[in-house]
């Protein structure tokens, strides 16, 4: 894509090749592949596209509008996708820092609205390769975030492949003289301001002079006194959220798969449509050609025959069980390609928690992928947070002094883990009195230390803990007599300590 034109400081020269430069990354590959995996995600799949043919008596390829067309798109890639999500974010993302004002902080703008934003990043850069993410300044003079989408959005380089700016571009509905018309917004962004441009019915780009500030700052304000304040992010507020690193789509390596699977169930449906009757061979047939035959029989049951002829009646095996091998073969690929996880396997009965475990490991595996770009992307955002928590409440705190963490939830067999523990304390209690038998041989030392690894305790608390006990229950139990000196005469003191002399 030739973007030389929107580095341009000059709107009339930025204005000249954003028309170009917009239909070429609607025309773009990563684009069409980027909306057939929305398509598929949406349920839209190739197999409603189906058409049946069949060659008239002439010889020509005409299209069999009587015949059965089923066409059933199986959402395989919509399951994996949010199953994806789901496995990652179903619950909400973790952050820690040591200073527990920065904390509360955060949890401003960490709250319920950002999850929901993780979640449609995950979705979209799953279903088309990438997604953006955008920052801005809300209402309540706050930073958040949404997704900006990437059918809409690319990026702009320079020669060194540095990118310098962001084009975000959308359709508006207007209404001008009792119609309504469709124009073209661009929205050029860089580090500092952002300029508008629009484009009426598909010609060329204009600088849109309409606008009150243009090109202007990242946050414009206007108090209630009508005075305008202004400022910029000091960055693109654009992020470029990459699915993997090819940016491929979650669809691309399954796509081949699910169309086949479509195919093998929408011709069995087909097959069982349209030979739950016989075929009728005919001989002597002096009426119509055989294309008005094959509709007379579909349609009326029903076919005459000239003198001497007649009709025999056939029947058809469909080959069923070739068919449901192929799905399920297809089936076990698309999971396995597709690095899901498969519900419903069934194995051998033996569910324990190693055999689960097991059934998530392409999951597990497709996940690491996902989160390593989500924390690179968390320390865009967090970079972001930090310096707006500083303007706001005049603070100095610090990003990197923010950790992040997202907690995954397997499903085990509770059985398996109580019998486990059941396991782990009868092997416990072996040791110990294992212990306890070999105490007589050993120091009451090394017989408590032993004990304590057991039970993971410290040993010298435990040790301090019994001499304190001892000390304290000897001046219960009384001590022995001790002489003491009253006024010079020496007495024996009482033997229950406490202190007080005869």
């Amino acid at each position: 894509m030739n973007t030389k034109q929107l580095l341009s400081d000059s709107p009339k020269t930025i204005a000249e090749g954003l028309l170009s430069a917009i239909n070429q990354d609607r025309a773009a590959r990563a684009k069409e592949k980027a909306r057939e995996g929305v398509k598929y995600y949406e349920g839209q799949h190739d197999i409603l596209k189906n058409r049946v043919f069949y060659i008239d008596d002439n010889d020509v390829l005409k299209e069999d509008k009587f015949a059965s067309n089923i066409r059933i798109p199986h959402q395989f890639l919509t399951e994996q996708v949010d199953q994806k999500t789901q496995y990652l974010l179903s619950k909400p993302m973790e952050y820690e820092t040591e200073d527990e004002t920065f904390y509360s902080y955060l949890e401003e703008y960490y709250d319920e609205e950002f999850q929901l934003f993780l979640q449609e990043m995950v979705e979209g850069g799953s279903q088309k390769g990438f997604e953006y993410a955008y920052a801005r300044t809300n209402s309540n003079d706050k930073l958040c975030f949404q997704v900006a989408d990437a059918l809409c959005v690319f990026s702009i380089y320079d020669d060194t492949n540095e990118l310098k700016r962001v084009c975000r571009y959308y359709d508006k509905n207007i209404y001008q003289e009792d119609k309504e018309e469709v124009i073209t917004i661009a929205e050029i962004w860089d580090d500092k301001q952002v300029w508008f441009f629009k484009s009426e019915k598909g010609k060329a780009f204009e600088f849109d002079s309409d606008r009150e500030m243009n090109p202007r700052p990242h946050i414009l304000a206007v108090n209630q006194e009508g005075k305008k304040a202004s400022r910029n992010y000091e960055r693109i507020p654009f992020y470029r959220y990459k699915n993997n690193k090819k940016e491929t789509t979650d669809l691309q390596p399954i796509k081949a798969l699910i169309d086949d699977y479509d195919l093998m169930n929408a011709f069995m449906s087909n097959n069982l449509q349209d030979f739950a009757e016989a075929i009728y061979v005919v001989s002597g047939f002096q009426g119509d050609d055989l294309s008005k035959l094959r509709q007379n029989i579909k349609g009326k049951k029903v076919v005459g025959t000239g003198t001497g002829g007649g009709i025999d009646i056939k029947t058809v095996t469909i080959p069923v069980e070739g068919r449901k091998t192929k799905m399920e073969i297809d089936k076990e690929n698309i999971y396995k390609f597709g690095m899901a996880f498969d519900s419903t396997q069934i194995g051998d009965g033996n569910i324990t928690n190693i055999v689960i475990k097991s059934r998530y490991t392409l999951l597990n595996m497709k996940a690491n992928k996902t989160e390593v770009r989500l924390q690179a992307m968390m320390k865009w955002i967090n970079e972001m947070v930090t310096a707006d928590i500083n303007r706001r409440y005049k603070t100095s705190f610090n990003a990197s002094d923010v950790k992040f963490s997202f907690i995954r939830e397997v499903m085990v067999n509770e059985n398996d883990l109580v019998q486990n523990e059941k396991v782990m304390a009868e092997t416990k209690q072996i040791l110990i009195n294992t212990i306890l038998a070999s105490s007589s041989r050993i120091d009451d030392e090394s017989v408590l230390r032993l004990i304590c690894e057991q039970f993971e305790l410290n040993w010298e608390e435990v040790q301090s803990a019994i001499e304190t006990q001892s000390y304290t229950q000897g001046l219960a139990e009384g001590t022995d007599p001790v002489e003491v000196n009253v006024d010079g005469d020496t007495t024996q003191q009482v033997a229950n300590g406490t202190g007080e002399a005869d």
